[in-house]
């Protein structure tokens, strides 16, 4: 990671499992869906002020925001706020005003569109000055939508930038856009592909999400009256190790923290193999066998994760 002469002095965002199964879409424009949010069963809710608002809307769009961040209570919930991408004339005022107004309430800005590592030391910089400025404990992070080729291409630089990076986000409708992809609806899975269409992209950013000890985020599917296709694509993205996934719509929370969720057969058996695996440790061994299975340290590796995400679940 590249050293900032300008890094904030605040402590930096926490890494414990925080959990994003579900991260809940919510209008910055809507001062209704802004307050009901908060009584979802989402594990984030993301405050947008980009592709959810229109132009003439969004400066507007930021005082329904501070207000709602300032006096509404999300409890336990990831707070975040999806700001306008740095190549728009909004993105500056949209960080400005929010961490003037309401920075102590904010865990993460969300940033849109990033094709490379510039684009994420404009808004480091910018976030060290303010905090700085405003002598603040609380030190925002970072959620990276990865939406195009080029971000793609960039993405290891872009994830390294700065340790406040807490999450990479997939955006399926950009960058099916940018790749001239022939589908006009967001995020879904397309039959006619012989196999997984976005295994290339998810994997990429799974990879690199891990290698900066993030989170990696499935971006939205578009038919929300769809709950099977919603439901197939939060496993696929599951089965390549992303942690959740965006819902565009109530309905879709209660699938996505089902499927992110281990069963509680998957954690008990992950529990099952830690005790077995400290078992042979301790005696002296390097390896041992559960239900006519062999299990060693990459076994005990894969029951940990598995076995934290249970447990921040609430299962153990």
């Amino acid at each position: 990671m590249v050293t900032n002469p300008f890094q904030s002095t605040a402590s930096a965002p926490t890494r414990e499992t925080r959990m994003r199964r579900s991260c809940l879409a919510v209008p910055g424009s809507s001062p209704k869906m802004l307050k009901s949010s908060a009584d979802s069963d989402a594990d984030q809710v993301f405050l947008d002020l980009e592709d959810a608002v229109a132009p003439g809307e969004k400066k507007g769009a930021r005082d329904h925001v501070v207000e709602a961040l300032n006096t509404v209570d999300y409890g336990e919930k990831v707070v975040a706020v999806r700001v306008n991408d740095v190549t728009t004339r909004f993105c500056y005022g949209d960080i400005v005003e929010l961490v003037r107004g309401a920075g102590d309430n904010v865990d993460c800005l969300m940033i849109p569109k990033v094709q490379d590592a510039g684009q994420m030391w404009f808004v480091e910089n910018l976030l060290n000055q303010l905090e700085a400025d405003l002598d603040m404990d609380h030190r925002i992070g970072l959620e990276v939508q990865i939406e195009t080729g080029t971000g793609s291409v960039n993405m290891t630089e872009i994830a390294r930038v700065t340790d406040r990076t807490e999450t990479l986000i997939f955006g399926p409708g950009d960058y099916a856009a940018d790749q001239n992809v022939p589908q006009l609806d967001l995020g879904m899975i397309e039959p006619e592909y012989p196999g997984h269409q976005w295994h290339y992209i998810i994997a990429q950013i799974t990879n690199n999400a891990r290698a900066v000890r993030a989170d990696a985020i499935d971006g939205p599917y578009g038919d929300y009256g769809d709950p099977d296709g919603y439901r197939e694509s939060c496993k696929r993205a599951r089965l390549l190790g992303m942690d959740g996934k965006w819902c565009i719509h109530p309905s879709q929370i209660e699938i996505a923290n089902d499927v992110f969720t281990p069963t509680r057969e998957e954690y008990e058996f992950a529990e099952r193999v830690l005790s077995a695996y400290q078992e042979a440790i301790e005696a002296g061994k390097g390896a041992a066998t559960l239900d006519g299975k062999m299990i060693d340290e990459a076994s005990r590796k894969m029951a940990q994760k598995l076995a934290e995400r249970g447990r921040a679940a609430g299962l153990g």
